[in-house]
């Protein structure tokens, strides 16, 4: 069955000494902050997109990561309070599994998300005149909706028959599902790296050098991130259920990844949209605009450009 009891379990292992404790204990507590920087910042992002899309269908993509983002990391602080204030708090088995079922819930809508973003992108990176003019208006409204019910749907699978949230839990068809589970993650990350791949290659070559540009830069940073930040989370969940044998201390690090993974995103946002010499004297929202490309993108009822979705050469 899927697990849930996480508080308190992992703090020590049985050998463990105090300064495990208390090494484990400062982990956790980078996380909570790493997790309030990111509920901040995500919101931030959701706030300014919500307000302004600017008929970028690559605005639409970051709109959902960010809500997905969001609710990720505020099921991640709660999960973590238990380990914090050690034998002082214990959530009930149903708040617990309901943690861990809309934690990983987010986490596959999220790299869903990515995998998505990252293969349009490579297609109008790769066929800038062709793309543009073979793309259907709502492609990117559609692929947002149809990945987060196909989440929903893996959300509802699994707690049907890993928990006791709608009955009896079936060992058999858990495990059976979370196979698929792991099946589609490696899915993802392959398409995700893969077109990331394809993207970087094409920049190298471009006529303005090896450095990327715009949303290219945008793309290739998420991959990286979740590459070394995102992946370990769902290795450790997946490694959890399947009762594959994992590191005592990979269960800290990769909260503090997944955290590090959702919080990290919006800084990468206003990083690469913001003006030399001018970072922090411009609005949120025009810097938000700039790292999205919006001088080049194909926005919705707009002339068709021959340059693609997102011109890297601009």
């Amino acid at each position: 069955t899927m697990e849930s009891g996480e508080a308190g379990q992992h703090l020590v292992s049985p050998d463990g000494t105090q300064e495990d404790v208390t090494f484990n204990l400062v982990i956790l507590a980078l996380t909570e902050g790493l997790s309030l920087g990111g509920l901040l910042g995500n919101g931030v992002v959701l706030w300014l997109l919500s307000c302004n899309i600017c008929g970028n269908p690559f605005a639409i993509y970051l709109l959902d990561l960010a809500c997905a983002d969001l609710v990720f990391l505020a099921c991640h602080m709660v999960a973590v309070v238990p380990d914090l204030l050690r034998g002082q708090l214990h959530f009930p088995g149903l708040v617990q599994t309901s943690l861990a079922t809309l934690r990983f819930f987010c986490y596959i809508v999220g790299l869903g998300l990515l995998a998505a973003v990252s293969v349009e992108q490579c297609l109008a990176t790769l066929f800038p005149a062709w793309y543009p003019c073979r793309r259907p208006r709502h492609l990117t409204t559609c692929v947002c909706a149809l990945t987060w019910a196909l989440g929903l749907l893996l959300h509802l699978l699994l707690s049907g028959a890993c928990t006791q949230l709608f009955g009896d839990p079936s060992r058999h068809v858990c495990r059976t599902l979370w196979l698929v589970a792991a099946a589609l993650l490696a899915a993802l990350c392959c398409a995700v790296c893969g077109a990331s791949l394809l993207l970087l290659l094409r920049v190298e070559r471009g006529p303005q050098g090896p450095q990327p540009r715009g949303f290219s830069a945008l793309v290739l940073l998420a991959a990286l991130l979740f590459l070394f930040c995102g992946l370990p989370f769902g290795i450790y969940w997946l490694s959890r259920n399947l009762h594959w044998h994992i590191p005592h201390y990979f269960y800290h690090f990769s909260f503090l990844t997944a955290g590090l993974h959702s919080a990290a995103k919006p800084a990468a946002y206003f990083c690469l949209g913001s003006a030399r010499g001018r970072r922090l004297r411009e609005p949120l929202r025009l810097v938000l605009r700039r790292a999205l490309g919006d001088e080049a993108e194909l926005g919705a009822g707009r002339e068709t450009s021959r340059r693609g979705l997102v011109d890297i050469t601009a």
